[in-house]
């Protein structure tokens, strides 16, 4: 059997968990935050949040539509994936920069997040704009585009450590976020070990693209330099 007959199909799952993350992630804050507090939020954050929301519902209905054999719709519904990720990308930017402005010090633990979140935008758009480069690749394109999606969801695993179950609150976020992200990079290697024998070169450039930010965005963080630079 031919193991990239089944690729699409476990993308497929793999989007819907990312997916699931968000939901679950953001479900306080977000999605049921009319639950949970009178008060709205900003329009640049619901845009953020819709822009994400949908990124999110594209792949997984990209997915499913080569799953089911409508690879004609696939390609015509692509093109929407645009506009959306202008907006992720763009939303992004004016959300971390409406933190960088409320931060008052250098040691202020939200300056790891809005550089991390900074780069990891970068990242996205470099893995999708590679994902689209290699569409007619398969096994490239599924991992670019999953490890683009992987590349921001930190934030959506950050939001689990400030729910009341857990209550850990902002002290133990980056913990979270950093420790999923990582967790989904080490079943990505592992299922390419599995099913491949070998890690494909697609992978090592998805898990690159995740771990450089990363890293980069708590050395920013850490030295002072990101707090110096935005103020």
């Amino acid at each position: 059997m031919n193991p990239y007959s089944k690729e699409t199909r476990t993308f497929l799952f793999a989007h819907v968990f990312l997916l699931c993350i968000v939901l679950v992630g953001f479900g306080r804050t977000f999605y049921l935050r009319s639950l949970f507090t009178t008060h709205t939020l900003p329009v640049v954050l619901q845009l953020h949040g819709i822009a994400l929301t949908l990124w999110y519902g594209m792949v997984v209905l990209q997915g499913a539509l080569v799953v089911k054999g409508l690879r004609a719709w696939h390609a015509r519904i692509a093109w929407l994936a645009i506009p959306i990720v202008v907006c992720v990308i763009v939303s992004g930017i004016l959300v971390n920069m409406n933190v960088a402005r409320q931060i008052t010090s250098a040691s202020d633990a939200e300056n790891m997040f809005v550089w991390a979140n900074f780069m990891s935008l970068v990242s996205f758009a470099i893995l999708v704009s590679a994902g689209v480069i290699r569409r007619r690749r398969l096994a490239a394109h599924h991992r670019l585009i999953f490890f683009a999606s992987l590349a921001i969801i930190g934030p959506a695993f950050a939001r689990f450590s400030f729910w009341p179950a857990i209550g850990l609150g902002l002290a133990a976020a980056p913990i979270f976020a950093i420790a999923g992200m990582l967790l989904l990079v080490a079943l990505a290697i592992g299922y390419d070990v599995t099913v491949f024998r070998r890690v494909q070169a697609a992978t090592l450039a998805g898990f690159a693209g995740v771990l450089v930010p990363l890293i980069a965005g708590t050395a920013v963080a850490i030295s002072g330099m990101g707090f110096a630079l935005m103020h």
